[in-house]
C-alpha cells in the first residue's frame, strides 16, 4: 500500500521517470555489430571498382626531368649584396602557361594526335594533364631541376606531348633571353644618358651653396656625411648660455633661501649666539663647495665675503675678551683692512660700512664688522642683486644666440637636402653604370635547358586507385549510412544503455534468457514445480546467480524506500515478468524472509501453473468475501514461500481490484510476511496494474531486451506518472539471448474475454502457454 511520504509520486526520489533525450547510437558498436555485412559491402565495392576501371580504361603518365641553368652567370657585388644577371623566376608557372603550351601544339602539330583530335582547346586539355614540380633549386638559383609529368590515355601520345612542351619551353627561354638583353641594355643606356647631366648639375649647385653658406664642413662635397660633419658655433653658444643660466638660478635660489631662514630666525627673537651659529653653518658650507657661482667676478666676491664675515666674527669675540687695544684685535683688523683693499680693487661695494665716534679723539671713524650677522645679511642681499642682474644679462644673451642659431639652422637643412639628393643621384648612376658594364661582358645571358631524363610512359597507378578506391568508399559509406538509418528506425531496447536512455530509474539487475529450460524437466516431474523455476531446480546456474544479484539490489532498494508490498509488471505481454517474480520470490524465501506471492493477473493467471497449485480458490474469492486470506493461501512446498493464486477469473477484474477489500487484504498480509510480491498484467494491455498499484508500496518494471521498444516503455512510464505510481526500479530480462514468442490464451494484444474457468475446455483448440514464457 502507498506510504504518505511527500515524494511518493512518480518514483522513489520524486523525479520524472521518462528521459527527454533519445539514446545515442555508438558508431563503433554499430560497425562491429554488422562487421560481416560491411565486409560483404567492401568486397562488392572492390568488384564494382575493378569493373569500372576496366570500363573506363587505363591511363599512362609520361615522366621527364630537365635542368634549367644560367648560361653565363656574371656576378657583381653592390654593398655586399650579390646580384646575378639573367635570372628567370617562376619556371613551374611558365612551363604550364598557355603561351608555351600553345607553341608546343603549334610547332609539334599535337592537334593531330588521336587523343587530341576531337578537342576544341587542345592547349587547355594539355595544361589540365600536365604537372611540373621542382626537385632542386629555387626560382632565383642558377640551377633548377624540374620534373614534368603528363597523363594521357595513350602512352605514345603522352610521350609526344611531353617532348613537345619541353622543346617549346627551350625555345621560349632562348628568345626571351635575347629580347630581354636588348631591351635592358637600351633602357639602361637611356637612363645613364639622363643621369649624367643631372649628376653634374647637382654637384655644381651643392659646391656653390657650400661656398656661400656661413657653415664649416669637415668632409669634401659628395663624401659620405658623418653625424658632426657641419659645425654651428651658435648652437654651442646657446648650450653654454643655457648651462650658465641654470647655475646662476641655482645660486640665486640658494642665497634667497639663506636670507629667508636668517630673517625668520631674527623675527623669532633667536639669541645672538644662535644667529652667529647659523651664519657659521652657512659659511662652512661655502668653504666646502669650491665651484658654485656663475662668472669669475661673482666667484671672487663670494670668496671675499666668506673670508670677511669669519674675521668679523673673530673680531667680536676678541673685543669681548680683551678690548680694542689688544694685539690680537689689532692683527684681525689688519686682515680685515687687507680684504677691504681687495673689495676696492674689484670695484664692489663693501657689505657693511658704519661710523662710530672715538671717545679719545672725539671724531667719527669708519668701522667694519660691528655686527657679523647684519654684515652677512648685507652681503647676501648684495649677492642676490648681483645674481639677479646676471640673470637678466644671460636671458638677453640666450635670446640673441637662439635667433642666430635658428638662422643658421636653415643653412643646415638646405645642406641636408642637397647632400641627400646628390648622394641618391650618384648611387643610381653607379648602379646603372655597373649594369651596363656587366651586360657588355655577358652578351649571351639567360637560361639554357637540358633534358637529363628522356620521356618515358608508365601506367598510372593513381588512376586505378582513384576509381577502385572511390567505388569502395562510396559503397562503404552508402552501406554504413543505410545501417545507421536502420539503427535509428529500430526503437527496440538492445542493452542497458538503451534502458538508461529512456528510464530515469535504477536498473536492479539483469536476467539472462533461459535457452534450455528442458534440462530441468526431470526435476520438475519429481517436485511438481515448472522447469522455468531455475532458481529452485538449478541454484548453481548462471540464471540463478543473476537472480541473486537482483535480490541483493532489491533488498537495498526496498529498505531505502520502506517498501514491503512490491508489484511486478511489464509494458507488453511476453516480457517474462511472471517467471522473474517467481524466481525472485524463491530466492528471497531461501534468504530467510517470509514471502507471499500473489497472482493479481485476474485475466491470464500463470503462477498456479508454475508451482503446480489449485486455481479454484485465490485472490478473487478473497476480494468477493467468500474466503479469508489465511484459508486461501497455499503452501508452495518451499520454505518461507506461500502462494495466493488468482482464483476463478471474474467477469469484471478491474472493478474487483478497485474495491477497498484489496487494500485491506494487503494490509493483513503485511502482518504475517516480510515481503508481499504482486504479479500483475502488462500495464499497456489493461488498466488492472494501475488500479492495483494504488494499494502497494512500489512497482517493479520488467523490460525484455531486444523485444520491448522505447515508445512502449515511455508510454508505460507516462502511465506511472499520471497515476502517481512509485517506481522502485527496472529488471532487464533476456539480456544475453532471444526470447521466444509470449502468448497468453487469447493474447493480451487481441483483447480480453471473460472465461468461466482458467482451464481450457474439452475439444478446444486454444493453445496452452508453455511454462516459463509468461
Amino acid at each position: 500500500m502507498k506510504t504518505s511520504t511527500s515524494n511518493s509520486n512518480d518514483r522513489i526520489d520524486g523525479h520524472p521517470l521518462v528521459k527527454s533525450s533519445e539514446p545515442t547510437i555508438d558508431l563503433v558498436r554499430l560497425a562491429f555489430k554488422n562487421i560481416v555485412f560491411l565486409g560483404l559491402a567492401a568486397a562488392a565495392g572492390l568488384g564494382l571498382g575493378i569493373m569500372a576501371y576496366k570500363a573506363i580504361g587505363p591511363k599512362y603518365v609520361a615522366n621527364s626531368q630537365i635542368l634549367v641553368k644560367l648560361k653565363n652567370p656574371v656576378e657583381i657585388r653592390e654593398d655586399g649584396n650579390r646580384i646575378t644577371v639573367g635570372e628567370r623566376s617562376a619556371h613551374v608557372e611558365i612551363i604550364r602557361s598557355p603561351k608555351v603550351v600553345e607553341r608546343a601544339v603549334r610547332d609539334g602539330q599535337l592537334e593531330k594526335l588521336a587523343t587530341l583530335a576531337g578537342s576544341e582547346e587542345p592547349a587547355r586539355d594539355i595544361i589540365d594533364g600536365l604537372k611540373v614540380t621542382r626537385t632542386a633549386g629555387e626560382d632565383h638559383h642558377q640551377f633548377n631541376i624540374l620534373n614534368l609529368a603528363y597523363t594521357n590515355a595513350n602512352a605514345a601520345d603522352a610521350t609526344a606531348i611531353l617532348n613537345a612542351v619541353i622543346k617549346a619551353y627551350d625555345e621560349y627561354l632562348q628568345e626571351d633571353a635575347q629580347k630581354n638583353h636588348y631591351e635592358m641594355q637600351t633602357l639602361l643606356q637611356q637612363i645613364n644618358d639622363d643621369l649624367a647631366p643631372r649628376l653634374a648639375e647637382k654637384t655644381a649647385e651643392y659646391q656653390k651653396f657650400r661656398q656661400e653658406a656661413p657653415l664649416l664642413w669637415k668632409a669634401p662635397p659628395g663624401a659620405e656625411k658623418a653625424p658632426d660633419n657641419v659645425t654651428n658655433i651658435h648652437h654651442q653658444r646657446v648650450q653654454a648660455v643655457a648651462a650658465e643660466r641654470v647655475k646662476v638660478e641655482l645660486s640665486y635660489e640658494e642665497i634667497n633661501s639663506r636670507l629667508t631662514t636668517l630673517r625668520a630666525a631674527i623675527e623669532r627673537g633667536e639669541s645672538r649666539e644662535a644667529l652667529m651659529l647659523l651664519v657659521k653653518t652657512f659659511l662652512a658650507k661655502d668653504q666646502q663647495a669650491t665651484t658654485q657661482t656663475v662668472v669669475t667676478g661673482a666667484t671672487q666676491r663670494e670668496r671675499l665675503d666668506s673670508q670677511l664675515i669669519p674675521l668679523l666674527l673673530e673680531e667680536q669675540q676678541l673685543l669681548k675678551l680683551y678690548g680694542s687695544g689688544h694685539p690680537d684685535v689689532t692683527n684681525v683688523r689688519k686682515r680685515i683692512d687687507l680684504i677691504k683693499g681687495y673689495y676696492r680693487q674689484l670695484g664692489v661695494e663693501l657689505p657693511l660700512v658704519k661710523t662710530k665716534k672715538n671717545d679719545s679723539t672725539g671724531q667719527n671713524e669708519v668701522v667694519y664688522g660691528n655686527d657679523p650677522v647684519e654684515t652677512y645679511l648685507v652681503a647676501l642681499n648684495q649677492q642676490k642683486d648681483e645674481l639677479q642682474n646676471r640673470l637678466v644679462e644671460l636671458e638677453k644673451l640666450y635670446q640673441k644666440s637662439t635667433d642666430q642659431a635658428k638662422a643658421f639652422a636653415q643653412y643646415e637643412t638646405r645642406d641636408q637636402l642637397l647632400s641627400e639628393e646628390l648622394q641618391r643621384i650618384k648611387s643610381l648612376h653607379d648602379i646603372v653604370a655597373n649594369r651596363i658594364e656587366v651586360l657588355s661582358l655577358a652578351p649571351d645571358e639567360g637560361y639554357q635547358l637540358q633534358q637529363i631524363s628522356p620521356a618515358r610512359p608508365e601506367s598510372d597507378i593513381k588512376h586505378m586507385i582513384k576509381i577502385v578506391g572511390g567505388c569502395l568508399v562510396m559503397t562503404m559509406v552508402g552501406t554504413f549510412g543505410w545501417l545507421f538509418l536502420r539503427e535509428m528506425r529500430d526503437t527496440s531496447v538492445r542493452d542497458l544503455n538503451d534502458i538508461r536512455g529512456v528510464v530515469d530509474a535504477p536498473v536492479l539487475g539483469t536476467l539472462p534468457a533461459v535457452n534450455n529450460p528442458s534440462k530441468n524437466l526431470a526435476a520438475a516431474r519429481e517436485t511438481g514445480l515448472a522447469p522455468m523455476l531455475y532458481y529452485y531446480h538449478d541454484p548453481g546456474s548462471p540464471e540463478a546467480e543473476a537472480c541473486r544479484s537482483v535480490r541483493a539490489t532489491f533488498f537495498v532498494r526496498t529498505t531505502d524506500a520502506n517498501a514491503q508490498i512490491v508489484q511486478f509488471t511489464s509494458s507488453e505481454p511476453g516480457d517474462g515478468k511472471t517467471t522473474t517474480i517467481s524466481n525472485l520470490a524463491i530466492s528471497i524465501a531461501q534468504a530467510g524472509k517470509k514471502v507471499l506471492l500473489i497472482d493479481a493477473d485476474l485475466r491470464r493467471p500463470m503462477v498456479h501453473r508454475l508451482f503446480g497449485l489449485r486455481e479454484d480458490v485465490g485472490l478473487s474469492e478473497c476480494l468477493l468475501g467468500e474466503i479469508e486470506l489465511p484459508n486461501a493461501v497455499q503452501s508452495s512446498g518451499i520454505e518461507n514461500l506461500d502462494i495466493l493464486t488468482a482464483g476463478a477469473i471474474p467477469a469484471k477484474p478491474a472493478e474487483l481490484l478497485s474495491s477497498a477489500k484489496l487494500h485491506y487484504l494487503f494490509g493483513e498480509a503485511k502482518r504475517d510476511y516480510d515481503y508481499i510480491l504482486i504479479d500483475s498484467p502488462p500495464v499497456l494491455a489493461v488498466s488492472d496494474p494501475c488500479i492495483a498499484a494504488q494499494s502497494v508500496d512500489a512497482v517493479m518494471l520488467v523490460i525484455r531486451m531486444n523485444k520491448n521498444r522505447r515508445p512502449s516503455i515511455k508510454r508505460a512510464l507516462e502511465l506511472f506518472e499520471s497515476h502517481e505510481i512509485r517506481l522502485l526500479g527496472v529488471v532487464a530480462n533476456g539480456l544475453q539471448g532471444h526470447s521466444g514468442e509470449y502468448q497468453y490464451r487469447g493474447g493480451y494484444g487481441g483483447g480480453y474475454k471473460t472465461y468461466p474457468s482458467n482451464k481450457p475446455t474439452a475439444g478446444s483448440n486454444e493453445p496452452v502457454l508453455p511454462i516459463g514464457q509468461s
